[in-house]
């Protein structure tokens, strides 16, 4: 089921203080084997938490403002127009966003539940 919408009329999820996320492909559009969000992360947010997939890959595609990102242990700033390509087993996560927030979309695929979350470096059960 092809669909074709603006991005203000997306099915949308916020958790306060953090970001909006807004669906642009989930099982409510149809989409089976992948998924894709834009966030929108308040300005100067951050967390000590990260994660990691066994199956999934995922792109980060930095829109606006500026992501900071943890790959495997080293912080990087993403700005306007660059993207990180995450393979299987990379420990990642946005953990924080620049002074003017952060606007990305994220596509991942597969779908399914594949998730180990980490806080300060240790796993953690959520």
């Amino acid at each position: 089921m092809s669909k074709i919408f603006k991005l203000e009329e997306a099915e949308k999820m916020k958790q306060e203080g953090v970001y909006t996320m807004s669906w642009l492909a989930s099982h409510h559009e149809g989409a089976k084997n992948f998924r894709a969000v834009h966030y929108e992360y308040e300005p100067n947010w951050s967390t000590n938490k990260t994660h990691l997939h066994h199956a999934r890959e995922s792109v980060y595609i930095i829109l606006a403002g500026l992501a900071k990102v943890h790959l495997n242990g080293e912080l990087h700033e993403l700005g306007a127009g660059m993207v990180a390509y995450l393979t299987p087993g990379d420990i990642h996560g946005i953990v924080g966003s620049g002074p003017n927030g952060l606007k990305m979309i994220e596509v991942w695929s597969p779908v399914g539940p594949d998730i180990v979350y980490f806080e300060d470096g240790k796993e953690v059960k959520q």
